[in-house]
């Protein structure tokens, strides 16, 4: 059995409160989330422990989540995000 380190663990559950906060339609929440899914995703690409099979798994899983948000992304939404000096 393998020991799923730390880092992959951390990163998995900011995924999934990402994937929450999609679901739930907060916007605001994903931004932070996705802020968070890419400093836990540095750690865990980092991490000298780290179990290459279950990382490139959870990479997939937001691969995934990445593209189902940027296909349903709300225009306005989307438009702050690119450009956020053009929000008031």
């Amino acid at each position: 059995m393998n020991i799923v380190p730390v880092s992959q663990l951390n990163l998995a559950r900011a995924r999934r409160e990402m994937e929450k906060s999609y679901d739930c339609g907060d916007w605001q929440a994903v931004q932070n989330w996705d802020r968070l899914v890419a400093q836990e995703l540095n750690q865990a690409f980092d991490d000298p422990d780290r179990d290459h099979q279950t990382l490139v798994s959870e990479l997939e899983k937001i691969l995934a989540l990445y593209s189902q948000m940027v296909r349903r992304l709300p225009e306005a939404v989307s438009d702050s995000w690119r450009r956020p000096e053009l929000v008031v």
